[in-house]
């Protein structure tokens, strides 16, 4: 059976549907992550610290934790999951999640197929959902801890779930505003352009109902433990706007928002990657003023596909001008673009009739040629991502030396891998682990009893210096008890110090 032969029989069999793409997904997927073993993105042991956290403490309270005060930061329900895991295996393993995810990308490729299928033509949905099988930014990050897969999940979820369950579209669409920041925004666009489209109806109402009910139970949880009921929204923007840069000091998010988009005008205009983007937004507004005055019945893959590039394109497109790496790590956000996008794609090529190119004297599907240029481009993907396996390594290593200085009580580490190799290796118990966020230095104390009070209330025993968070504390007790931290081992800037516990005494007593 040819290429054609499968695009005519996928469609009349889910099962061998489901089979098929999800096959695919998982197998390139696997074929990655024997090339790159390690959860090489340093986010994902951030996340992975905040579910463990989570489950061993703040559950409890009924409330999230973290070590560096950024639970609820990001998405909670993919933490919630992660947490759900470590729970159910009974294990303090990141795998379990990498394993989620990769299932997970093989259900997004059988959805995008799904949503081609319904909302396009059938040659639609079979190329895009293969293409996004193996699209090699979406395999990469398929197989780590992030939360991007599951975020994805959800909103191509709602997509094809709107016409015969605008319910669960609602509910699926709101899970993805709380996974991704950013979904916030894109969900948000999505409901809105809907019910403009369809001048509020029954189907629409339906799913904006459910979407703001869900919604709503978050926005609450987040006013009682946070007093802020949009807060991953607002630090996120005010993030993204340059809150906590030396130039956005003590702006609001409004004056923010109004000198990042001065700044973006001034310099646009000149780099053609910002020029594209701002072209194709404004297509994006003419193509949506299309949508409503006709009404268009099959508009949801192009609201997507335009609430996606519109939201995450301007976030995006700076980081094509940066080094390499930082790109490499960011182009996690083309994942949507992409999904939705490669339905679009497909759907012109066959709707300008110009379903293959002649090469030599053979005729080559353009479909099968996007295919092969996927295939063909993870040459230089799966080196590029490689060069991060490093990182986790290194600090891996540096782990198992330092701690060969540990003879127990409570550890005060700020760094994520770090943390996540005391617990994973080391078996430190999250009741022996603390952070820098939760000394003196917090609330501005310069007083030098009050470190030594800290280190004696919480048993800490060994402390390891790894970024700025800890300047503060390491400058006031090394100045004025300059024998109570003992240094024991140094590498790649991350410092192991044991507490000499009669220099601790001592100062007590002075």
């Amino acid at each position: 059976m040819g290429t054609k032969g499968l695009i005519v029989s996928v469609p009349s069999n889910r099962f061998y549907a489901t089979l098929l793409f999800v096959s695919v997904a998982v197998v390139a997927r696997a074929i990655v992550w024997t090339f790159l073993p390690l959860d090489w993105n340093w986010d994902s042991y951030h996340h992975w610290q905040i579910s463990y956290l989570t489950l061993k403490i703040g559950l409890n309270q009924g409330r999230m934790w973290d070590l560096n005060g950024c639970e609820y930061y990001w998405g909670v329900v993919p933490h919630v999951v992660q947490a759900s895991l470590l729970w159910a295996i009974d294990t303090a393993s990141i795998v379990p999640y990498r394993l989620f995810n990769v299932l997970v990308g093989g259900v997004n490729a059988y959805l995008v197929y799904l949503i081609g299928r319904e909302n396009a033509r059938r040659e639609a949905g079979f190329y895009a959902g293969i293409l996004y099988a193996l699209f090699p930014i979406a395999v990469v990050f398929d197989v780590i801890a992030m939360q991007e897969t599951l975020a994805l999940f959800f909103v191509l979820l709602a997509v094809y779930t709107f016409r015969a369950h605008p319910v669960w579209s609602g509910v699926s669409l709101a899970l993805a505003a709380q996974s991704r920041t950013e979904f916030w925004l894109i969900s948000t666009i999505i409901v809105v352009g809907a019910v403009i489209i369809e001048r509020g109806s029954r189907r629409v109402l339906t799913s904006t109902f459910s979407w703001l009910s869900v919604m709503a139970v978050f926005c609450g949880f987040f006013a009682i433990r946070t007093s802020n009921a949009l807060y991953p929204l607002y630090w996120g923007l005010y993030n993204s706007f340059g809150g906590w840069s030396k130039a956005g000091q003590g702006k609001s998010l409004v004056e923010l928002m109004f000198s990042w988009v001065l700044a973006k005008l001034e310099t646009w205009p000149t780099r053609p990657a910002a020029l594209v983007l701002m072209v194709s937004m404004i297509a994006c507004a003419g193509v949506f003023g299309h949508m409503v005055m006709k009404r268009w019945k099959n508009y949801h893959v192009y609201l997507s596909f335009m609430a996606c590039l519109v939201v995450l394109g301007p976030i995006l497109v700076p980081y094509f001008s940066m080094q390499t790496e930082y790109l490499l790590l960011m182009l996690r956000l083309s994942m949507p673009i992409a999904a939705f996008g490669s339905v679009l794609l497909v759907d012109v090529i066959y709707r300008l009739r110009t379903k293959s190119i002649r090469i030599g004297r053979r005729n080559f599907s353009f479909g099968d040629l996007l295919v092969v240029f996927s295939l063909l481009s993870y040459a230089y993907f799966i080196p590029a991502y490689g060069q991060f396996q490093r990182i986790p390594l290194q600090v891996f290593q540096t782990a198992d030396e330092g701690m060969k200085y540990y003879t127990g009580g409570t550890v005060v580490c700020d760094y994520p891998i770090l943390n996540y190799r005391l617990v994973s290796a080391w078996n430190v118990s999250t009741s022996h682990l603390l952070g820098n966020l939760y000394s003196p230095a917090y609330y501005g104390i310069s007083d030098p009893i009050e470190y030594a009070r800290w280190f004696e209330s919480h048993n800490v025993t060994m402390w390891i210096y790894t970024d700025e968070r800890a300047q503060m504390v390491w400058s006031i007790v090394s100045s004025n008890y300059p024998h109570l931290l003992v240094p024991r081992y140094v590498n790649y800037e991350m410092r192991f110090y044991t507490v000499n516990q009669t220099a601790l005494k001592i100062a007590l007593v002075r």
